[in-house]
């Protein structure tokens, strides 16, 4: 608990930092403003609004989810998909491999208008994406092949934890959601990433050598760098060490390579080694533990109550009852919609982490301050203090390049602030 309340309030420490102007004479919020003023209004602008559009679509799934829930139920599809699933199968396991195909299929085709505006119209409106509809409607095929047949098994798992805990499903549950979400992370860079792009191995030469000495050196054994063609896909700059357990992988897109630097790019590389060797991974399922138990207990306790007011009339025999799939998915998603800034607080921590980790492993402030400035194509430059607490998962371009001149301020103390141009 007392790890969870210093994420709860990590935030405003953050805050507190930025008070400070000045470090041994070096004007650390003049320097940031520098870095700042390179981005243009148009720019500003244009972030802005597809960050605002991303708050509407985050509403907008919420009450999507709920209308699914009342027409699934209400009509009586659901309790129909699972008499399917029942005169099919004897085991109730693999009744999920028939229910859940059935509900992802019918709620991927009312839902498409709401996934093609915020998945390609608003990447494409905002500059982000590259992809024509045509090669972006087959990655959403593919990725809806592998989402069901991953979610069937976890639905499955989940149902068969509900039947033998019944009330006490929800603490079970929860364990179950953070092991199945080690697993996808363990599978992911071996059997999911490659459907959607090629990696392969880093052109040879003085950067590649960079990235590897710092993995080597904060304990990482790694002999490899992966390249991996994100522009067919997008402009975003992004890099990733993915994996667990022998699995893990350093990647960087080609975007990284084409739009920055020597010194970003391993900037970059050193953040998402930070990321590994500061294990967050595990710590991320920790922290996500408490959370999860909190909201599947609510979910469980609003489940019982609608349940017994309308039970009957939907056909849900039980919480069990996998034509009750649809209320829980609602309220699951209402519940954590509420609890969105708390679990994307979790992921702030990290990232802040991640940050210091890379600044102290490449001793180049200037260099990560460069990098964020690309970031803020999709993050607003300088949000407010209540956006940046809790509805940012990273630390913002402003937070990040303040922490760099901050550091810069500290081990530099006589050296004048650069000119930017």
């Amino acid at each position: 608990m007392l790890r969870l309340l210093k994420l709860l309030t990590g935030g405003a420490s953050f805050f507190l930092l930025v008070a400070a102007t000045t470090a041994q004479g070096f004007d650390v919020e003049g320097s940031t403003r520098a870095y700042l003023s390179s981005t243009s209004a148009d720019a500003i602008a244009n972030t802005d609004g597809y960050v605002n559009t991303g708050y509407v679509v985050m509403l907008l799934d919420t009450v999507a989810a709920v209308l699914i829930a009342w027409l699934f139920l209400s009509r009586g599809w659901s309790r129909r998909w699972r008499e399917l699933a029942e005169a099919k199968l004897k085991s109730p396991f693999a009744r999920a491999f028939i229910y859940i195909p059935i509900y992802a299929l019918v709620s991927s085709v009312l839902l498409f208008p709401l996934t093609w505006f915020s998945d390609f119209y608003t990447e494409h409106k905002y500059g982000l994406a590259t992809q024509s509809f045509s090669a972006w409607f087959g990655d959403f095929l593919i990725e809806g092949g592998v989402t069901t047949l991953l979610f069937a098994l976890f639905v499955g798992l989940l149902y068969l934890v509900i039947r033998r805990t019944q009330d006490n499903w929800w603490a079970w549950g929860s364990g179950l959601s953070v092991g199945f979400m080690l697993f996808a992370l363990f599978i992911s860079p071996v059997f999911i990433d490659p459907l959607f792009n090629e990696y392969r191995p880093m052109d040879e030469g003085p950067l590649k050598e960079r990235i590897l000495s710092i993995a080597r050196a904060n304990g990482m054994e790694v002999d490899d760098v992966k390249q991996v063609d994100a522009s067919r896909q997008t402009n975003r700059v992004s890099a990733n060490v993915s994996g667990l357990f022998g699995t893990a992988r350093i990647a960087l897109n080609d975007n990284l390579l084409n739009r920055a630097d020597v010194d970003s790019v391993e900037a970059v590389m050193a953040h998402e080694i930070g990321h590994y060797v500061l294990n967050h991974p595990i710590k991320m399922m920790l922290a996500l533990l408490p959370i999860l138990l909190a909201l599947f207990l609510l979910s469980h306790v609003i489940f019982r109550a609608l349940l017994r007011r309308k039970g009957e009339d939907w056909g849900v025999r039980g919480i069990d009852d996998y034509a009750g799939f649809p209320l829980l998915v609602a309220i699951l998603t209402v519940v954590g919609s509420l609890a969105t800034p708390v679990f994307y607080r979790v992921v702030y921590v990290q990232e802040y982490e991640a940050d210091l980790f890379a600044i102290n492993a490449t001793q180049n402030p200037d260099a990560w301050a460069e990098v964020a400035l690309l970031t803020a194509e999709y993050r607003k430059l300088e949000p407010s203090e209540f956006e940046e607490n809790w509805f940012n998962h990273h630390p913002s371009p402003y937070m990040r390049i303040y922490m760099a001149m901050r550091w810069k301020a500290e081990h530099l103390p006589g050296e004048a602030p650069d000119e930017v141009e």
